[in-house]
């Protein structure tokens, strides 16, 4: 559900706006060719529980091909049934310990169920019989690797049950255990598919790598979610930022909270950011190794959206900030800091290959950069991680280029397209809406005879062009702003929106040019130019915006996947 200030921002944004209904059909296709492959009432149940417990992974997991599809949502469905138990506080310590131990075996049992979690991880762990079924229709090697990531994940939350995140050791092993074993555990699925090389399974490294990246991320943008979480029974709050970190700021991260002491925790978040930074350029490793279209788009979006997030996030105060809600045992703010849904469409639709997508990194990288103060405790690392995510790429992009040579040379044109490309989605909808309101409110009723409006002193209201080219111009306009605004939105007909651009263009000249002639010999021709112009202007600035805003694609690459060499051992 798009709220109305999602929808106001899709609005002034076509560009966002054309990836959002663009991408709204691509899920359809992905969801129908899912659904045929769906033979029976478990199925059916696990991607309907895939889509009601996690929306984004369902969209991305849907995607996949038919071989890899199903063993990713089952794996999928057996951790979030994993971490639906170790969630529930209401467990006593015993019976939860019991259970994550021994819940890779009990996968295997038919007829396996709990009723713990809540909502929709209730629903899923009450019928996971279903998911269950499931699993042991999946070939033996995905089910190998799926019982031996539960395993490992189980003993990992077992020790954090105990262990608390205090240096940053400790937060690099709960990240892999949460989420780099997830990565590990999908290596193994693409390369046992047969789509992958065997090498992608054995890189645990860059795998851990991803998953963390991932985890650090969200880890980040959720703090003020994740500390007011408090066990009533303990007092214990979900606290993951490393004391190793947030100790140079404060005694206490609460001092953090809702808006308290902003510069010390804007400082401590950017240190944050710099320690997740440090992943990125394994990240372009491991993507730079698969070469199966659908597994790379698996991998390669979530990673262009938390870099983004991440972009987002640095030096943001909000972070610490929001509106927290509990309901049920969960907690959560209900103003979380995030990425537009527009914006999020265009990642995903353009995140389709390995140059588009170190594009994407490069431009979340490049806005942290950009935005880094000399005075940041952390600005110095910040900096050097930045650096090096820049060297991988240089490397990366020379070894996939047919000549051996990267853009820079050309850096300066881009950066001008781009700027003018931001420009035209960014004023393009708003001036054609108030061109449209102005012609509907003011010209047409002064066509009528009806005209509210009278024009201040000094306007020239006696130099006129003919009543036949006014009624001409008027209903022009009406046509002009209407239609182009329907194309621009449904993102149709962009042929039709260049012709329609220099139509426009060329009459507002017309129009210039007959009044002009019209007033001849009517006083001060100087005063009356310029507010002539000053008319004209805002039409032939909205023609101009709708011209680029139709020249620039916003089709996706076509997929090259080119792989680019392996780094070298320097990176590590």
């Amino acid at each position: 559900m798009v709220s109305a200030s999602g929808a106001l921002a899709l609005l002034v944004r076509p560009g966002e706006l054309y990836a959002a209904l663009k991408l709204k059909k691509k899920i359809k296709e992905w969801k129908r060719r899912s659904a045929a492959q769906k033979k029976d009432a478990d199925w059916v149940f696990c991607f309907d529980m895939l889509n009601k417990v996690s929306r984004s992974f369902a969209i991305v997991i849907e995607q996949l091909g038919d071989e890899l599809r199903n063993a990713v949502c089952v794996f999928y469905l057996v951790l979030r049934g994993l971490d639906t138990v170790e969630d529930d506080m209401a467990i006593d310590k015993d019976t939860k310990a019991r259970l994550l131990l021994d819940f890779h075996n009990a996968i295997e049992r038919d007829g396996f169920k709990l009723s713990y979690g809540y909502k929709d991880e209730k629903v899923l762990l009450e019928k996971f019989d279903h998911v269950v079924r499931a699993f042991k229709a999946l070939k033996p090697q995905y089910r190998a690797t799926i019982k031996d990531i539960t395993r490992r994940m189980a003993e990992g939350m077992m020790l954090f049950t105990t262990k608390k995140v205090v240096t940053k050791k400790d937060y690099d092993l709960y990240c892999h255990y949460v989420a780099g074993l997830v990565g590990i555990g999908l290596s193994h699925l693409f390369s046992g598919s047969g789509l992958e090389d065997p090498a992608v399974a054995e890189s645990e490294v860059t795998a851990n790598h991803m998953g963390l990246f991932l985890q650090k991320t969200n880890i980040i943008r959720d703090f003020l979610e994740d500390h007011e979480d408090l066990n009533e029974e303990t007092g214990d709050r979900r606290v993951f930022w490393p004391k190793e970190i947030w100790g140079k700021y404060t005694d206490n991260l609460a001092d953090f909270t809702f808006g308290k002491n902003e510069t010390q925790a804007v400082a401590c978040l950017n240190n944050m950011v710099a320690d997740a930074l440090q992943h990125l350029p394994y990240c372009v490793e491991y993507l730079s190794s698969i070469r199966d279209e659908q597994n790379f788009l698996f991998c390669a979006i979530p990673q262009v959206m938390a870099a983004h997030t991440l972009s987002l996030c640095y030096a943001n105060p909000n972070i610490f900030k929001g509106e927290i809600r509990k309901h049920l045992g969960e907690c959560r703010n209900t103003r979380p800091v995030k990425i537009r849904k527009g914006l999020s469409a265009r990642l995903m639709l353009e995140a389709q290959d390995m140059d588009s997508t170190m594009d994407i990194m490069e431009d979340a990288v490049e806005s942290i950069a950009d935005r880094i103060a000399p005075s940041d405790p952390s600005a110095q690392v910040t900096n050097q991680r930045i650096q090096l995510f820049r060297e991988v790429l240089v490397r990366a992009r020379r070894s996939s280029s047919p000549s051996g040579k990267t853009r820079q040379g050309d850096s300066w044109a881009i950066d001008a397209v781009k700027s003018m490309e931001w420009m035209a989605d960014s004023f393009l909808m708003p001036l054609m809406g108030l061109l449209f309101i102005i012609t509907c409110v003011v010209d047409v009723p002064e066509l009528l005879g009806m005209s509210w409006y009278t024009k201040p002193e000094g306007a020239h209201a006696g130099m006129a062009p003919p009543l036949q080219v006014q009624r001409a111009v008027v209903a022009w306009a009406l046509i002009f702003y209407s239609t182009a605004m329907m194309l621009v939105a449904s993102g149709q007909a962009r042929g039709l929106r260049k012709t329609m651009a220099v139509a426009h263009m060329c009459v507002s000249a017309i129009e210039v040019a007959t009044v002009w002639y019209a007033g001849r010999g009517q006083g001060d021709m100087v005063g009356y130019g310029r507010q002539l112009l000053s008319e004209a202007l805002p039409k032939v600035l909205a023609a101009s915006c709708l011209l680029i805003q139709s020249t620039k694609s916003f089709d996706p690459l076509t997929p090259s996947h080119r792989r680019i060499v392996r780094l070298g051992p320097d990176m590590h």
